[in-house]
């Protein structure tokens, strides 16, 4: 019996494997050296021999080290997947489009995909709106999508952080490209949108610190973030990643998108704060991997670092991308907060808050958990 259950197990771990190396067909898109985007890219400070770079710990993939994770990953369960159904609802895009000129309207989607009305526009942050992220992906745990993609209203901007599959997901932005307006993305991830079908005219590319007036009264700013970027194992930090700063007529929000913590924060705090609201990352942490992915206790130190008065943490409760459990992330945060005194908000998925009306605070993980260990007694 032990030899059968060694011998699946190695079976396993070559199917991924052999997978992993399948995968190697879909790595980064970037621009042939002659295209004229190239010459920005070129005089970036974070870019340097066909790759860009960190201020500091830049991570990069290495396939024989990864092996023993992908082995913790197969073999490790820790409450990683919700045994009860978690709260979701249907979003309502009447909820979302009838706003005033000067509110802000957050609909949590799920991980980092969201969608806002800020001061009369709508933006979709890293949107991800496809229940499987890849071939021999991970697969949602929240429940589907709480919406069809069709049902999508006219959307001004989309915003993507980075390309990872859980940030950027071909089907979704081939779907929804002929409804949005405008894409903003970071240094050569505009070629990963052409190849999805979105034509250039649409897509604006930034550097750090570079920012961009849209709509005559909105400014973005792409900023840094502590983070690396690939497609598939041997495409290792082809394309930037980034942060971002939304500033409307009436407020003003950051998206984190992924990073791991640094003074970047107090940075970007001192140059655009304060901040109405802000997402910030608060998942897929762990110790190996940790100066790419804060811990939530350093979520909430970055909140205050970027002088937030409401935390949203995101990035969390969608996808089994590390190995904590899945409310892990909560647990730690809300305590941190707590004890410095942030205002933290807590939609369920598809639900839509107004911020300065209907704020949910609610720590609904909470009877989730309970219900675990109910479960789990029997």
């Amino acid at each position: 019996m032990k030899s059968f259950m060694k011998l699946s197990s190695m079976v396993i771990l070559l199917l991924i494997v052999a997978g992993m190396l399948v995968n190697q067909s879909c790595s980064s898109a970037i621009y042939n050296s002659g295209d004229t985007k190239m010459e920005k890219i070129k005089n970036s400070a974070q870019y340097k021999d066909g790759v860009f770079y960190n201020y500091k710990d830049n991570y990069d993939i290495n396939f024989i080290k990864s092996l023993p994770m992908m082995w913790d990953f197969l073999f490790t369960d820790n409450d990683r997947k919700p045994d009860v159904e978690l709260p979701a609802k249907k979003v309502d895009f009447n909820q979302i489009e009838n706003a005033q000129s000067d509110e802000l309207k957050v609909t949590w989607v799920g991980h980092s995909s969201q969608i806002i009305n800020i001061d009369g526009k709508i933006i979709l942050t890293d949107p991800v709106f496809e229940n499987k992220l890849a071939f021999m992906g991970n697969s949602r745990y929240n429940g589907d999508v709480p919406f069809n993609m069709e049902d999508l209203p006219e959307i001004d901007l989309v915003i993507v952080s980075h390309n990872h599959y859980d940030h950027l997901n071909s089907t979704t932005i081939e779907t929804i490209h002929p409804k949005v307006k405008h894409f903003i993305t970071p240094l050569m991830v505009g070629a990963e949108l052409e190849n999805m079908g979105v034509p250039r005219k649409k897509i604006t590319e930034l550097d750090w610190w570079e920012e961009i007036i849209l709509f005559d009264e909105f400014l973005i700013a792409l900023t840094p973030a502590q983070h690396f970027s690939n497609r598939g194992m041997f495409d290792g930090r082809e394309t930037l990643w980034g942060s971002y700063v939304i500033q409307g007529p009436y407020h003003k929000i950051y998206f984190s998108g992924d990073s791991g913590y640094s003074e970047s924060f107090k940075h970007i705090g001192d140059k655009y704060g304060p901040f109405d609201y802000t997402f910030l990352e608060c998942g897929a942490y762990d110790e190996r991997w940790h100066s790419m992915h804060m811990y939530p206790e350093e979520t909430a130190q970055a909140h205050l670092d970027l002088k937030g008065e409401i935390l949203q943490p995101m990035h969390w409760g969608t996808f089994d991308l590390a190995l904590h459990s899945w409310y892990d992330p909560m647990v730690r945060v809300s305590k941190a907060a707590d004890s410095l005194g942030i205002k933290l908000s807590t939609p369920i998925v598809g639900e839509t808050i107004t911020i300065d009306n209907n704020l949910t605070t609610e720590r609904w993980w909470e009877p989730a958990i309970n219900k675990e260990k109910l479960i789990s007694k029997k």
